[in-house]
């Protein structure tokens, strides 16, 4: 008689630090009809794959694959080991992994929303995570999603909240216009530095990650309290508190974006350097 697989039980909210946590998706143990892969049949962000699903007669956006799924934080350790030192994988997965990283920043845009409502007009609405069924996977891997089972460390992830399922942040739907205009490009500068003064910092503002004037990935966010930012000299910490502002003028000087009231977010002796 085969061994039943042990399914270890689902966290009513993540990650299990200190800090802003992302609440299980309320509708998580729903079917979900799958109805096509968004973008350009490609990963459509650096961590994962977007899918438009409907769950209970509603439509949402599901973000899954890539190192989204499951994530060794070996693979990072010599960035953080040097900053942190020798903790556990949990922890330094709370603060590296890109799963982690949306829920953190999502779960902070949740708590400032009820001071601040107008916050929510920052990034695409985010309705919780969820674990994918088995039933998904097999989905998910008949339409050649890479979701890395060959490569995961098993021993590591079966400890880890959720074990061997692939995880997903479900959102809702966004269209595939960046929506940025000379009429609204202050609006959206003025967003950033919103979600910045609730201490998140996105670290990937360019055209890409805009949906109807919106942010709508957060995978390689930083939200305070944030321990490898802690553990960086004050220099360093302000350059990496000060990388979403930089890289909004970037992305407006590298895409050409209509600014006839040239609209700034540093001056200009401040912007990053860049490398050939």
């Amino acid at each position: 008689m085969a061994r039943k697989r042990h399914v270890p039980p689902v966290p009513e909210e993540l990650p299990p630090c200190d800090g802003p946590k992302l609440p299980l998706f309320e509708h998580h143990n729903s079917k979900i009809e799958w109805l096509e892969r968004l973008g350009d049949g490609e990963e459509t962000s650096h961590e994962g794959y977007v899918f438009r699903v409907k769950i209970k007669r509603a439509e949402y956006a599901i973000k899954v694959g890539l190192q989204f799924k499951f994530y060794d934080p070996m693979e990072s350790e010599y960035f953080w080991e040097p900053l942190i030192g020798d903790v556990s994988l949990n922890t330094a997965a709370y603060y590296t992994d890109p799963f982690y990283a949306e829920c953190r920043a999502y779960g902070r845009i949740r708590e400032a929303t009820k001071k601040r409502p107008k916050i929510s007009d920052a990034a695409t609405r985010c309705y919780g995570f969820l674990f994918l069924s088995d039933r998904d996977q097999r989905y998910l891997e008949g339409k050649k999603c890479d979701l890395g089972l060959e490569e995961v460390d098993l021993a590591y992830q079966r400890q880890t909240p959720g074990g061997v399922r692939p995880r997903a942040i479900v959102k809702s739907l966004a269209s595939s216009d960046h929506g940025i205009t000379e009429l609204n490009l202050r609006k959206i500068l003025d967003r950033i530095h919103m979600l910045n003064r609730e201490r998140i910092y996105n670290m990937d503002i360019r055209l890409d990650n805009i949906r109807d004037g919106k942010l709508v990935d957060f995978g390689s966010s930083w939200t305070e309290p944030h321990k490898l930012l802690d553990a960086l000299d004050a220099g360093t910490s302000y350059s990496y508190r000060t990388t979403d502002r930089a890289m909004f003028d970037e992305m407006v000087v590298d895409e050409s974006l209509p600014n006839p009231k040239h609209i700034v977010a540093m001056h200009f002796m401040t912007l990053r350097p860049r490398y050939n």
